[in-house]
């Protein structure tokens, strides 16, 4: 998990002591006054290189601490992540409020739709729903097309981008390899010199734009 904080207030008494607790666990045994929360959350789910994450903020004030925050809990397509916030009654309290983040990991997901629960002290107070996104990745793919009437080998691309310059190359080893011409995306690609009955490669360079 990454977390961060936004600090806002006049007074910021005792204001290093409370902010060590994120993503801690407390053990307030010490004194009778705490009490347990709900904790009043914004979450929002995103997506950073293929994996899902659920975005959580949530504000403190001067006796608030967390008992424990998370981990995520998951079942088949429902997910739950907890935050057990206490606060403590009958002392002063520092006149501060900070808002504290967090990032759950929910993971790389197969395409569908799921549901995030956030609970506070075992009481659902939030459930989101969103859908995995499905983003395939469609390659450009060279196909043969045959020989034409003067000899020349031709071929044509599929899935290409448009707007995009091709040079077609060609190999007898796939190791050396001869441009012979620059093409768009909607044109024929011609190798007007086949030189047969040898074995011959073919390969396309997206031209940098």
């Amino acid at each position: 998990m990454r977390f961060g904080r936004k600090i806002f207030g006049a007074a910021f008494v005792g204001l290093c002591a409370s902010l060590a607790f994120v993503g801690s666990v407390f053990a307030q045994g010490w004194s009778p006054n705490w009490v347990p929360i709900k904790v009043g959350v914004d979450v929002n789910v995103v997506e950073t290189n293929g994996i899902i994450y659920a975005d959580y903020d949530w504000g403190m004030g001067g006796c608030m601490e967390a008992n424990s925050i998370g981990p995520v809990i998951a079942n088949g397509t429902n997910f739950s992540f907890t935050f057990d916030i206490e606060f403590e009654t009958g002392v002063p309290c520092p006149q501060f409020i900070f808002i504290a983040h967090t990032n759950a990991v929910l993971g790389a997901l197969a395409p569908g739709t799921y549901t995030l629960t956030t609970y506070s002290w075992s009481t659902p107070v939030l459930t989101n729903t969103f859908t995995a996104p499905v983003t395939p990745v469609v390659w450009p793919v060279l196909c043969p097309v045959g020989f034409g009437t003067d000899g020349s080998f031709q071929m044509q691309m599929t899935n290409s981008a448009t707007n995009v310059s091709y040079v077609l190359q060609c190999s007898t080893n796939c190791v050396d390899w001869i441009s012979l011409s620059t093409n768009s995306s909607n044109q024929l690609l011609t190798d007007t010199s086949p030189v047969l009955p040898k074995t011959r490669f073919y390969r396309v360079q997206i031209l940098q734009q």
